[in-house]
């Protein structure tokens, strides 16, 4: 609770939002009368020192990159064992929440030419953000697109050229090809996860869908880059450069990035009306915006194409990959030592999930059952809708219906339930299941050194119990051996 909050020089006025790593409070610095977000971390963690020392190196890494597309840190330190950072409060929300509503091509190209510009700034200085992602991009009140969280950065200049397995850390929505295999990274790492950011803003929807985020994260390795709608493919250079397998083949830089993007709206004249329009998000896009519809998947495109012809490269790539998925969904699903009157482990379940808490506490919204229609719902129906939803996500493969869809998932009915009955004992041990469903897929998945979806696991869970103390402590466990890779 924010009344729990006590740090010198700064006044707590709300809350902003919460993750398993921290919350993040909307606070006046007093000393200059300025609002600002203001981050502490979450008191279960606060006891590790590898940890604590990790949280301290994010605001040192962010306070040495000072450029408008990158969020400004002002304070950070530690008061009576609370771990905190004071950054700018960039009240206009993030890219997640805009994408709920279709981004016209004038909006999608400003974002992705701002992040461009701010990222060629923070690679020129040495640093790789490595989670570019819509949950880390704010926006200014004048609409300019900003990077938040560098919370697992790192220093070009130190990374080894031998990586630990596992040391894959970032968004397997966003995760580029070197990312996903635990080999070293570099600014242009930064750059296809912009790529996949700026193909999502155009079309609505995620380069690779997977029912597992092994399987998506082998899809960025082995799967052509995506292809726009037709009405878009004037842009599919843009995107077949910034997403190329290689990265040699990508842009060099941010700046490269922006030029070719300069290039093409100057080849088509028809997007530069609609580029000058769209630079408030606050305004409706024109009506010649060209918003187009997502593309909706088909069974087979959801399906990993291993029959598409690879190269040599590309197939050694897809092995190795397969191999560790194979490893890790057999170390979960078949019964632990000591364990056998537990009940089978399940497959890891789609890490595509709109709306999950993000681990570094940004601002993403959770999911409102009434946007849905469930406010109109009794909580009888609510509770029946939310058991089966329960029963058939712990029997699939993939859990499905346990966090996903936003507003008609078993977490978020089950939620809607307690709301409306605090003491319900159904609900609550509803909750509690779907959390250790989560963690034990977590377990396995750090067990087998998969960083980046064990933190999404963890975030699920936190999204049913978050203060079960399994996850809070998995949490930690992961953060400590994120700091230890990490130098």
């Amino acid at each position: 609770m924010s009344d729990d909050v006590e740090i010198p020089g700064y006044r707590v006025l709300s809350t902003l939002g919460s993750g398993g790593m921290a919350t993040v409070y909307l606070a006046e610095q007093q000393s200059l009368e300025r609002e600002v977000a203001l981050k502490v971390m979450a008191p279960a963690l606060a006891a590790n020192a590898d940890f604590c020392e990790q949280f301290l190196k994010e605001g040192r890494i962010t306070a040495k990159l000072s450029h408008p597309n990158l969020v400004t840190v002002h304070d950070i330190g530690c008061y009576v064992g609370v771990y905190y950072m004071a950054s700018e409060y960039l009240p206009a929300g993030s890219l997640r929440e805009r994408l709920s509503k279709r981004l016209s091509i004038g909006q999608a190209l400003d974002v992705a030419r701002d992040l461009a510009s701010g990222l060629n700034y923070a690679h020129e200085m040495g640093f790789v953000h490595r989670d570019v992602k819509p949950g880390n991009i704010l926006f200014r009140a004048n609409g300019s697109a900003v990077l938040a969280d560098f919370g697992i950065a790192k220093a070009i200049k130190s990374i080894s050229s031998v990586t630990m397995a596992g040391n894959a850390i970032g968004t397997p929505d966003y995760m580029s090809p070197e990312q996903a295999q635990a080999t070293p990274v570099d600014g242009r790492t930064d750059l296809y996860s912009l790529g996949a950011v700026l193909y999502e803003m155009l079309t609505g929807a995620k380069p690779y869908v997977g029912n597992d985020p092994y399987a998506v994260a082998l899809r960025h390795v082995t799967d052509p880059v995506p292809k726009l709608p037709e009405p878009l493919a004037w842009l599919q250079p843009l995107i077949d450069k910034t997403m190329a397998k290689d990265r040699d083949e990508r842009f060099a830089t941010g700046e490269a990035f922006v030029a070719e993007c300069e290039s093409l709206i100057a080849q088509h004249p028809h997007a530069i009306r609609e580029r000058g329009a769209a630079r408030k998000f606050g305004a409706p896009a024109p009506a010649s915006a060209g918003s187009f519809p997502a593309p909706e998947p088909s069974r087979a495109s959801r399906a990993i194409p291993l029959a598409n012809a690879l190269t040599p490269r590309q197939l050694v790539a897809a092995l190795a990959v397969l191999i560790a998925v194979a490893m890790a969904v057999a170390v979960w699903r078949w019964p632990q030592p000591g364990a056998a009157t537990a009940p089978p482990k399940t497959a890891t379940p789609d890490i595509t999930t709109p709306g999950t808490p993000p681990a570094s506490g940004s601002t993403e919204p959770v999911p409102d059952p009434s946007a849905n229609g469930l406010d109109q719902r009794d909580t009888a129906t609510l509770l029946a809708r939310a058991s089966g939803y329960l029963d058939a996500g712990l029997k699939s493969e993939d859990g499905r219906h346990l966090s996903f869809p936003d507003g008609d998932n078993a977490i978020d009915l089950f939620r809607e339930v307690i709301k409306r009955d605090a003491g319900n004992v159904a609900a609550a041990q509803g909750l509690a299941r779907i959390a250790a469903f989560y963690a034990r897929g977590a377990r396995s998945a750090y067990e087998r050194g998969f960083n980046a979806v064990t933190d999404d696991l963890i975030e699920k869970g936190l999204r049913a119990a978050p203060d079960d103390k399994a996850l809070l402590k998995l949490k930690a466990d992961l953060a400590a051996r994120e700091a230890a890779q990490q130098g």
